[in-house]
């Protein structure tokens, strides 16, 4: 049996025709999607193709590792703003191109987390000859905190490494160096 559908066109194609056996459910029951495919076959080859998905795989270690390192610092210093206090301890004086491009930030990434880290109390922006630059330094509360949060981050770095044997945690640093340092990557 089949049946039109009451549409009101305005082209000249005829409407869409439905059949009692051009059900969108199978003989089994479950939904087919345009290729055929039932949405839970199409959702578990999707799943195996990031299963095995080395950027997936990085991609969420470092959200979950992002997450509890910020819970780890006490909830109010971003995995970012931590790496710019850190650079910027290490290097005094460093300029806000420097630090973004040490840190791998673009500028105005950069500017919003040393603006951050400003507003804290924990570094300051000091002018230089060159007037469009600054350097940044921390401030005498930024270093105290600084030394805290590096106590916290060396904690946190060890629980993460857990799991992980020595010689497994040093392959692992290397294989991802190698893949952060890599000089042509895919586009």
């Amino acid at each position: 049996m089949s049946y039109r559908l009451p549409v009101t066109r305005t082209s000249t194609r005829p409407a869409p025709v439905r059949t009692k056996d051009a059900n969108p459910a199978s003989a089994t029951g479950a939904a087919r999607g345009r290729d055929g495919v039932p949405p839970a076959t199409r959702s578990a080859k999707r799943g195996d193709l990031l299963s095995g998905s080395l950027a997936y795989a990085i991609k969420r270690a470092q959200v979950r590792c992002d997450e509890a390192l910020v819970l780890h610092l006490g909830g109010n210093l971003s995995p970012a703003r931590f790496a710019a206090l850190c650079a910027i301890g290490a290097n005094p004086g460093i300029s806000q191109a420097a630090l973004g491009g040490l840190l791998g930030i673009k500028g105005p990434g950069t500017v919003k987390v040393v603006d951050e880290l400003e507003r804290m109390g924990l570094v300051s922006r000091n002018a230089t000859e060159d007037r469009r630059a600054y350097a940044l330094h921390l401030t005498d509360r930024g270093n105290a905190d600084l030394d805290l949060y590096q106590a916290a981050s060396q904690s946190f770095e060890k629980k993460i490494a857990a799991c992980l044997s020595a010689r497994e945690r040093t392959l692992l640093l290397s294989l991802l160096a190698k893949v952060a340092d890599d000089q042509d990557p895919p586009r």
